[in-house]
């Protein structure tokens, strides 16, 4: 009888990291190990998933986190040294024998940008690692406006992205993707463009979260520098505030809109919509 394959998922704590374990509970028949830095810490784990102590950061971690691994969902860490770390990570998961890696990368028409430029370089580092790869390209999360787009106690969504539309993709569709690549063959070697089903702009966002939640929510469109002082204000560190705004500065230009069909190809159903997102999540905004 066949063992069952070990699959290693980092960012497990992550909102397509642990969207990512859940898709492959229900899976069944595999060994999950949830990668986090505190164990202990480590409580909402999906049932069947293990925690195991890793950071990107503690190389010292890696080779237990690692052993008897097969496949790997990597989601590297959005950091300046992020991008060394995850190179030679996966350089140590080629050396201790990992078959497969999914990884977590950006679409491509940020590719100019800081975030693009850094996934470039891992991605380049994955393909040539000699393990078999595949790698998702999404574009901006649906989930970005329960975290980091968030309205405001006012209900007000302030951002400097203008008109620009965002074909905005709900990570449960990447993490539905991710357990495919991971579990059946024939992904290997492909590079993956997924984006949601509507062009919105940030108004067209707004009235959706409204019509869910009940509450009033407004986009309100801001200049670069106000967007810039109210970062720094808050203490975000100056590459943050200057990758995030790069990203602004793409969704305003219309170079955020691209539109594909890969979500429905590889589920064989259409991507989540907007409002079924929203409607999912509406709690999240009625505080």
């Amino acid at each position: 009888s066949q063992m069952p394959k070990t699959i290693l998922v980092t960012g497990a704590t992550g909102t397509v990291g642990s969207q990512v374990l859940q898709e492959l509970a229900v899976h069944g028949g595999l060994d999950l190990r949830a990668a986090v830095r505190d164990v202990a810490k480590a409580s909402s784990l999906p049932s069947g998933a293990n925690a195991v102590t890793f950071d990107f950061a503690k190389p010292e971690t890696w080779a237990a986190a690692l052993s008897g691994v097969n496949a790997l969902f990597l989601v590297a860490p959005f950091t300046p040294e992020g991008v060394a770390q995850t190179q030679s990570f996966i350089r140590a998961a080629a050396d201790t024998g990992v078959h497969h890696i999914v990884k977590l990368s950006v679409i491509g028409s940020v590719r100019d940008l800081t975030v693009g430029r850094w996934h470039a370089a891992m991605d380049d580092t994955l393909k040539a690692s000699g393990i078999a790869w595949t790698i998702l390209l999404p574009t901006s999360f649906m989930q970005n406006f329960v975290e980091g787009s968030m309205p405001r106690p006012d209900g007000v969504i302030y951002a400097p992205v203008g008109n620009g539309k965002v074909d905005f993709l709900d990570t449960r569709d990447i993490a539905a993707v991710a357990a495919k690549a991971l579990t059946d063959p024939g992904h290997n070697g492909k590079e993956y463009t997924l984006t949601g089903p509507d062009a919105l702009t940030h108004t067209e966002v707004a009235a959706i979260i409204s019509q869910a939640s009940g509450r009033d929510i407004r986009f309100v469109d801001i200049p670069e520098q106000a967007a810039r002082e109210g970062m720094l204000s808050a203490k975000l560190p100056q590459w943050l505030v200057n990758a995030l705004l790069e990203l602004s500065a793409w969704t305003k230009s219309g170079t955020a809109h691209q539109s594909t069909n890969t979500v429905a190809e590889l589920l064989g159903r259409p991507p989540a919509t907007f409002r079924k997102f929203a409607s999912d999540y509406a709690a999240a905004w009625k505080g």
